[in-house]
């Protein structure tokens, strides 16, 4: 085992994560420590950082090495961003870091800020064509993503300090203000040229703004799931949220579900930021990203430069190692309810891609069993609804984890369920069917040894008829198909028999 702590030094906040990275490059968060130092406000006349904050950010940094070092092994990867990339004291600053805590920052350049968050992100996201979005205290990162690849990149010199300073958004913004501001961004926009080639994409939106926005949208509709990454909103609903906020003082936006106090002050100026790209380039919703520039520098010290092909196989594969799960045991799992998935299509007729939700649930389906093995459904519950899987959507999660529920416990209740607001009638057929279909999977390797090695069906009339081949006797297994029949009968009406 050993730990790297990443640090991000912010023009509004500066950051530190601490990961442990375990055999084959295996990673899980283990600390995180945020302190609003606003490093971009109250520079000095000739474009300095202020003293005073310089002081604060250096007293971080020694908090910070102190948290790491506390840990043994550690090795501290520092990077400053807008603030210190544009101060006429920067040297200075450097230097003073260096002399006090013998700590070398590496001032990213703004095409390399937003590598790092393009990096995070389609490492992190299923997704294939979009414009990511990074607002940060004194710049804005845009991204254009063609065919997962960083195809344009800007970082305009704007962002949450300098926009709420120049327009003056601290307390209250006016309508004239508005205009104001909307008219500067409007133009700021037009000059990036490659931006009228990506009308219509999907905005994918990184940083504390528009984690803060999502948070809002969450506590407006009591959405279930506490989870910002991958939390997607319609633009509609962005601009109408913006349009009930924007006109509030300081003292109000306090008041609002959701909006971080630390942020109130500066939350409008960034947010204008967000609600005028969305009607620059007519983005249909915006989708939060979780990972931005600090996960870009993890996967690059982790893997280089190379994108991650599957971004749900690499998140599984971590969670598994991570857990110590029986991967043998979940692969001989999988690889069983993946054949059954396909030669039972023509019974359980289910529509569209289940596939990933299957997988999901068949590979972490023994996760609960790291806590207790005794009610181990419930822990699998929890746990998968709660451990940081990327590449699903937030239903798909919620549906693996019901299947991995339905495999163990048939007379579950979705109906009476924490998450069931978000199904609907077609999600509970699927969610019904894939559980029958792990659970068959599970007793076909209920030995844990990988003695069935196929399994062919073959369905005729009323009855399905189940051909076992194996390295052994298939006793053990046979009697576990057979505790579950009645179960299969109910599902699709048809009868379970051996050849």
């Amino acid at each position: 085992m050993k730990n790297i702590g990443v640090i991000d030094i912010g023009s509004n906040s500066m950051r530190l994560v601490i990961i442990e990275i375990g055999k084959k490059n295996y990673f899980r968060i283990i600390d995180e420590v945020k302190e609003t130092v606003r490093l971009g406000m109250d520079m000095t006349t000739d474009g300095g950082l202020n003293p005073l904050r310089m002081e604060t950010a250096i007293s971080t940094l020694a908090s910070f090495k102190s948290l790491c070092e506390g840990l043994g092994e550690c090795n501290i990867f520092p990077v400053a961003t807008e603030a210190v990339r544009r101060a006429s004291n920067q040297k200075e600053f450097l230097h003073r870091v260096k002399s006090t805590l013998n700590m070398e920052i590496r001032v990213l350049t703004g095409a390399e800020e937003a590598y790092y968050d393009y990096f995070g992100v389609i490492n992190s996201m299923n997704f294939s064509n979009g414009l990511i979005m990074d607002i940060g205290g004194s710049s804005t990162e845009l991204i254009w993503v063609k065919n997962k690849n960083k195809k344009e990149a800007i970082s305009l010199p704007f962002g949450a300090l300098n926009i709420s300073d120049q327009f003056n958004l601290t307390e209250k913004m006016t309508s004239e203000t508005e205009r104001a501001l909307h008219k500067y961004l409007i133009a700021q926009f037009r000059k990036v040229a490659w931006l009228e080639e990506v009308k219509d994409l999907p905005l994918i939106g990184v940083g504390g703004t528009v984690r803060n926005i999502g948070k809002i949208s969450r506590k407006t509709i009591n959405y279930p799931i506490d989870r910002s990454h991958n939390y997607q909103m319609e633009s509609s609903e962005v601009i109408n949220i913006y349009d009930l906020i924007k006109y509030k003082n300081t003292e109000q936006r306090r008041k609002v579900k959701g909006l971080s106090k630390e942020r109130s002050d500066m939350f409008i100026g960034a947010f204008s930021v967000a609600a005028a790209l969305i009607k620059y380039c007519n983005n249909p919703r915006l989708i939060v990203s979780g990972s931005g520039l600090r996960e870009g520098l993890i996967f690059e010290i982790l893997r280089g430069e190379q994108v991650t092909k599957d971004v749900l196989q690499s998140s599984l594969d971590n969670v598994i190692k991570t857990l110590k799960i029986d991967k043998i045991h979940a692969h001989h799992v999988w690889k069983h309810a993946e054949s059954l998935y396909n030669q039972l299509k023509p019974l359980h007729k289910i529509n569209g891609n289940s596939y990933r939700i299957l997988k999901t649930a068949a590979l972490l389906n023994d996760c609960g069993k790291t806590i207790n093995f005794y009610n181990y459904h419930k822990h699998n519950f929890y746990m998968i609804t709660n451990t940081p899987i990327n590449g699903l959507s937030h239903k798909e999660l919620i549906m693996a984890a019901y299947t991995m529920m339905l495999s163990v416990k048939e007379n579950f209740d979705i109906d009476n369920s924490q998450y069931v607001t978000l199904l609907n009638e077609d999600d509970k057929y699927v969610i019904q069917r894939l559980g029958i279909i792990l659970r068959l999977a599970e007793c076909f390797d209920r030995k844990r040894n990988g003695n069935i090695t196929k399994v062919e069906c073959k369905l005729k009339s009323e009855r399905l008829f189940i051909h076992l081949f194996s390295k052994g006797t298939t006793e053990g297994e046979r009697k576990e198909v057979e505790r579950c029949g009645a179960y299969f009968t109910k599902v699709f009406g048809k009868t379970l028999q051996f050849e």
